[in-house]
């Protein structure tokens, strides 16, 4: 494919096969992908290649798999991507080969036909023998035409096919030229033989050969730098793509042996030493150490690991030593996924590029039609075929339909791959351009606004607590909700460690929104257990308006007041007491929230929680509106609400949310790694931080930008130039455009939208990474320091003490840092906003451990 027409002629092939709807083309990635509906029949995939393959055929195309036959995909893709890529290298440095050539014989070509205007002599014998001048050009346009003879091929079968393309417009330019040089030669030829030096003359400096060889000349190299180009804006994705690596350290028979990645297995236990990169996902079994997940999360501090701690792929192990066990290989890797995910994102179509789809389909057939009427017009008008023909070369020559085509897939391929580099994961080109105007932006609490990491901190027990946390911890083990973690984690520092031998659970039921409904059996008597909130308890028969119910139930609102998630605990119809959760509010929530009204977009809270609990945590926050008390269902039936006002983002963890994320206009899901997420969300945040949301938004409003930009020129340069090159300046200025003029702009426009692209890899947005930058600001303003005494295990001398002084003041934010080796600690003065886990992670980094 070489333009926008091509990508157009190739969905209506592709449409006859699998429909319209399901077909997507990149012109940037040369790439298609086909999404078919295999819930009614099993759909035979090798089938449907064979059908498209020879389909896009008729139509002039090549269609090759990526991963059909790719192997296991272990390195990045070990498979048909790989190979692709690859391809795509050694066919580049071909074509910078063909250009080099190309470029030395049309610069002799131009000294033979244009050196006499600039007094460079010429041998007297093509002065005497004036076709013999003629026919050197001819030669020396002959191997110009075969190096490029792909465009002339590529554009006669679009031509034939009735589907013409850009190739087209260049080889009916270059070609034409060509042949009416060789007309001309004959005509000379002619001349001299008759004796009428006029028609030789007339003839010699008109032949055109030079401007055929700069046609093609300029047009490839407008292709090659278009290429580069576009390979840098794809970048991000080829980035990821290397950071496997080639082999991995295995244990086998008791044995540990280096094997290629892509035959590491399921279950398998892998070696890490410091500086190895991790070539599966899986967790920790033995030894520790340091690792740099920024390739996953954008975050450069290194993460200390520990048994049981989770290792991904493509992260690298600054320090210590661990062996993981492989969980998770080859294409379902985290970091393939996100691959994925970009790959699929720079794939898909945004809704503004069905302006460049409409224009392209019929630009070609459009600028072949104006070309044949300039050339009429002038003939007519002024008898001078030569000018005729001239414009009409120029008009072909001039219009590209290739930056049409590249306005949209450049700058969404580079904003996903800087989105990638943030920690941010796009799924479409839709839902990257759909956030730009976002209007209402609604967000879950847990875990989105709050940490969601709940500590119990309340108990109004009715009797013996042990008692009351006993049932509560063997009801809520069997449940993964955040709460019930919190609840057993308090049971647990009370010495709770399992449900004694006498009690178990017979059969749990979440009912969700409320709380949890279990059948305990103890000592061979069963018991309904429910936990939960007094709606809860109403629905189960419970009359709560009743002592010792309504008591409690008092209890309970002043602990909601406090913003206390407060759940009343039931054996049977006796009460056993109240468990008051709290969930911290994340540290950039605030300012999240802030820099969403300066963008005018209205932030709104969706929760299950308590109408008094919600409200805490909004006033906390500075959010005007909430809805409390909400079940999965009411969250959904709220989004499609808000939906009819105006577009919508929904922000949740992707599970409990699934039904309101899949029906906003765009779903954010917090945290990466889960196929719920992935699958119900649009954008997946791998950090987990609200302010990666308003960077999102951020992001997008500047790739809309971009992308209007780029068509804007696209459109303006092909409505200006080509009326111009048709020769409308001529009669009141005296301009025309000659063929190597127009072939120079057109390469140029396509390069230019690319470049303009590439302005998002570098274009300010807003970025506020776990309020450091904000609050940083504010610490400088008003002083606000801390000082930290750690405790440092392993400092041996003043080399070990220079170390890690070093180590933290390398650290922004630490302002001073005094270790002691007497004393086996340092303290350091930083700012106050600087966590202590940054410090002691920069401690370990530095080969250290912290006690």
């Amino acid at each position: 494919m070489s333009c926008a027409a091509c990508v157009a002629h190739v969905e209506r092939s592709a449409a006859k096969v699998c429909g319209k709807d399901n077909v997507t083309v990149s012109l940037l990635t040369n790439s298609m992908t086909v999404t078919v509906d295999d819930s009614i029949e099993k759909i035979d995939e090798n089938e449907l290649y064979i059908r498209l393959k020879k389909e896009l055929k008729s139509a002039g195309y090549t269609l090759e798999r990526e991963n059909g036959n790719g192997g296991n995909g272990g390195n990045g893709g070990n498979g048909g991507n790989g190979k692709i890529r690859d391809e795509n290298e050694i066919e580049y440095r071909r074509n910078i080969v063909k250009l080099i050539v190309s470029a030395i014989i049309t610069a002799v070509l131009m000294v033979v036909a244009m050196g006499h205007m600039v007094g460079i002599p010429m041998p007297k014998v093509f002065e005497e023998k004036t076709y013999l001048f003629a026919i050197l050009q001819l030669a020396l346009t002959i191997p110009v035409i075969v190096i490029n003879f792909k465009f002339f091929k590529s554009g006669t079968r679009a031509l034939l096919r009735g589907m013409p393309n850009m190739d087209s417009l260049i080889a009916i330019g270059s070609g034409a030229s060509t042949v009416y040089g060789i007309v001309a030669i004959g005509i000379m030829i002619y001349g001299g033989i008759t004796q009428n030096q006029a028609l030789v003359d007339e003839y010699r400096h008109n032949l055109y050969f030079e401007g055929a060889a700069m046609i093609l000349t300029l047009v490839s190299l407008g292709k090659t730098l278009e290429g580069k180009a576009k390979a840098n804006a794809a970048s991000a994705i080829r980035g990821l793509s290397k950071m496997m690596p080639e082999s991995a350290s295995v244990w086998r028979d008791g044995k540990l042996v280096e094997i290629p990645i892509n035959e590491i297995k399921v279950g398998d236990i892998v070696e890490l030493r410091a500086g190895d990169t991790a070539p599966a996902d899986g967790y920790v079994i033995e030894g520790s150490g340091s690792m740099d997940e920024s390739a996953l999360s954008g975050e450069s501090i290194p993460v200390e690991k520990n048994a049981g701690d989770k290792v991904q792929t493509a992260c690298i192990l600054t320090n210590g030593y661990v062996k993981f066990k492989a969980e998770v290989v080859g294409e379902e890797t985290a970091l393939l996924r996100i691959i994925r995910l970009l790959e699929d994102a720079a794939a898909s179509k945004a809704p503004i590029a069905r302006i460049a789809d409409k224009v392209s389909a019929v630009f070609v057939p459009t600028v072949i039609a104006i070309s044949v009427l300039t050339a009429i017009i002038w003939i007519v008008l002024t008898r001078n075929i030569s000018m005729a023909f001239q414009a009409a070369v120029s008009v072909l020559v001039i219009s590209c339909p290739c930056a049409l085509g590249l306005a949209t897939p450049t700058a969404i391929t580079v904003a996903t791959g800087r989105g990638a580099g943030l920690g941010i994961l796009i799924r479409s080109a839709e839902a990257l351009e759909n956030l730009h105007s976002v209007k209402y932006f609604l967000t879950d609490k847990t875990g989105t606004l709050t940490e969601g990491k709940p500590v119990v901190t309340d108990v109004v027990a009715c009797g013996d607590e042990k008692r009351l946390f006993e049932i509560a911890y063997c009801a809520e083990s069997m449940s993964s909700h955040p709460l019930a973690t919190a609840i057993c984690n308090a049971a647990i520092e009370r010495g709770i460690e399992q449900c004694n031998g006498k009690m178990k659970v017979e059969k749990l039921e979440v009912i969700a929104g409320k709380g949890i409904k279990a059948e305990i059996c103890e000592n061979g008597n069963s018991n309904i257990c429910l936990i939960g909130t007094p709606e809860l308890l109403t629905q189960e028969g419970i009359l709560i308006d009743e002592n010792p119910f309504s008591t409690l139930i008092s209890k309970l609102k002043l602990l909601e007041e406090k913003g206390r998630t407060s759940v009343i605990c039931v054996l049977g119809k006796e009460p056993l007491g109240i468990i008051g959760i709290f969930d911290k509010e994340r540290a950039d929530s605030k300012a999240a929230i802030e820099s969403l009204k300066k963008m005018h977009v209205t932030p709104i809270m969706l929760t299950g929680d308590n109408e008094i609990t919600a409200k805490a945590i909004c006033d906390s926050c500075g959010i005007e509106k909430h809805h409390a008390r909400l079940l999965p269902e009411d969250k959904e039936r709220l989004i499609r609400e808000y939906s009819g006002k105006g577009l919508t983002a929904m922000v949740g963890d992707g599970i409990n949310d699934a039904p309101a994320l899949a029906a906003a206009d765009v779903g954010i899901a917090i945290g990466a790694g889960t196929d719920i997420a992935i699958d119900s969300a649009d954008v997946v945040l791998s950090q987990s931080s609200l302010s990666d949301a308003v960077t999102a938004i951020s992001l997008s409003r500047a790739t809309v930008t971009v992308i209007k930009e780029n068509l804007f020129w696209a459109l303006i340069y092909n409505a200006v130039c080509i009326p111009i090159a048709a020769g409308v300046l001529y009669p009141a200025f005296g301009i025309t455009l000659t063929p190597m003029i127009a072939s120079a702009a057109m390469s140029f426009s396509s390069v230019c939208v690319v470049l303009n692209s590439l302005r998002l890899k570098y274009k300010k947005i807003y970025i506020n990474k776990n309020q450091n930058q904000n609050q940083m600001e504010d610490d400088d303003m008003f002083g606000k320091t801390k000082t930290v005494t750690v405790s440092v295990e392993g400092m041996m001398c003043n080399n070990c003490k220079a170390h890690v002084e070093k180590a933290l003041l390398a650290l922004k934010g630490v302002k001073s840092a005094e270790a002691s080796v007497e004393n086996k600690n340092v303290t350091v003065v930083a700012k106050a906003s600087l966590s202590d886990d940054s410090i002691t992670a920069a401690i370990v980094a530095a080969g250290y451990k912290v006690v």
